[in-house]
């Protein structure tokens, strides 16, 4: 009995994190429909690099407060200094970066549509570092119907100022898109405020300690998890040219939506990966584990072969076949997917048990083998050789993974995955024979 009230919450706070998941990242999707149609591939790609610089300007925040946050407010939920602590850290890290970048714009000797748009950083980090950090107190209190609510705002919100953009003007700047994003955060935050219970407490000391102690690998952890993301963007700028960058990132757009269910359930997941690490009963961290790897394989596996089966049907759907050199790009790509959910859980497990610096260290030789492949093969297929880069990195690096795990925890991800499949098989059977 106890355990199907487990299930049916589960259940319930997955479906909720995977619509608030969906609600987001359906307002990108829509951003990015906007772009493909509106701009040239010469300034997608410009804006391609813009965000491959601040997924890793915003790694460096989310890592420094929101794992570390999470992870400290499930062990202590009522303390609520903890929260404003987080607060102080959250914005102070998005003032520093955004003052960085603004200084690098200014100081930058050659003037380009790259560095033009920098000094607006400052608002797309604010954006998503608040998005973010509302899904972290969302997540460590278990909230995820209130997550869920606050980005289907969002995205309601930024569904209006797009219609507004794509209605006053046949041609769009990169920057009202950008204060499109900033406009539309104003509802989201207003209804969580209103929806929590919120108290100003004086940050402590001792609590901006723990999250850095936490949050330094973590940061790092982020950063190379995004270096290893990006380098494939950053290398084919450096070696072809702007149309090329433009198109490996429409693939990999493509490609990140097909892993939605990764991102959704991973704030799911997580919670219970170190919850179930802090009780008495060693098995629960490796029932958790296998579970967790199931889940996302069973979600991400039909999505994935729909992409590669009709990868030319949605590029046709939507850029008008413009993209359509695309296709083999999100084929290779796609193959790699496969194996995400392994490396996925590997990194959360490491997270949830403390132990973020193997995580970075493992990050730091996944970027490496990444890097390594990729000017190997740039150079002489081009970007086709970035996408083989890339899926045959993951592949590589998952596997590392999953011997590595054993060092740390008491898990074996083969059996444990072996074993909460079978315990899937018999649930599944007593409920058809009741």
């Amino acid at each position: 009995m106890l355990e199907r009230i487990r299930n049916s919450k589960y259940l319930q706070h997955s479906i909720f994190s995977f619509g608030g998941q969906i609600a987001f990242l359906l307002s990108n999707f829509l951003l990015f429909v906007l772009l493909i149609n509106k701009i040239s591939q010469d300034l997608y790609g410009i804006w391609a690099l813009y965000m491959t610089i601040v997924s890793i300007a915003d790694a460096i925040r989310q890592g420094m407060v929101n794992n570390g946050l999470a992870r400290l407010l499930i062990k202590s939920p009522q303390n609520k200094s903890l929260v404003n602590t987080g607060f102080c850290l959250n914005y102070g890290l998005i003032v520093l970066i955004s003052t960085s970048a603004f200084i690098a714009s200014l100081l930058w000797p050659n003037p380009s549509a790259l560095i033009e748009i920098l000094p607006h950083l400052w608002k797309t980090l604010l954006m998503l570092g608040t998005m973010q950090f509302i899904s972290t107190l969302c997540q460590a209190s278990f909230r995820f119907k209130d997550y869920l609510i606050v980005n289907l705002i969002y995205l309601g919100c930024l569904v209006l100022s797009i219609v507004f953009l794509n209605q006053t003007s046949e041609t769009i700047s990169l920057t009202e898109v950008i204060k499109a994003q900033l406009v539309s955060l104003v509802l989201p935050v207003a209804y969580f405020l209103y929806k929590s219970d919120l108290s100003l407490k004086i940050p402590k000391k001792s609590e901006f300690k723990r999250l850095l102690d936490f949050g330094k690998y973590s940061a790092g952890t982020n950063m190379l998890s995004i270096l290893f993301h990006k380098a494939d963007i950053l290398m084919i700028a450096f070696f072809l040219d702007p149309v090329s960058v433009a198109l490996f990132h429409f693939a990999t757009k493509i490609t990140n939506y097909a892993e939605l269910p990764l991102h959704a359930l991973s704030q799911v997941i997580y919670p219970r990966l170190s919850a179930s690490y802090h009780t008495n009963n060693s098995n629960d961290l490796n029932k958790e584990y296998g579970l967790a790897i199931i889940r996302l394989l069973v979600c991400v596996i039909p999505i994935t072969i729909t992409v590669i089966m009709f990868n030319s049907q949605i590029i046709n759907l939507l850029s008008s076949g413009e993209y359509m050199d695309s296709s083999q790009l999100i084929i290779v790509l796609s193959l790699g997917i496969v194996f995400k959910p392994w490396g996925r859980v590997f990194g959360l497990t490491l997270d949830a048990i403390g132990k973020p610096k193997i995580n970075f260290n493992m990050l730091t030789i996944s970027l490496m083998i990444n890097i390594s492949v990729n000017l190997l093969l740039i150079p002489i297929y081009g970007v086709i050789g970035a996408a083989i880069a890339t899926t045959l990195s993951i592949i590589i690096t998952t596997i590392i993974g999953q011997f590595r795990i054993k060092h740390y925890a008491s898990i074996k991800p083969i059996k444990d995955v072996w074993q909460a499949l079978r315990g899937q098989g018999s649930n599944l059977k007593s409920i058809s024979w009741n």
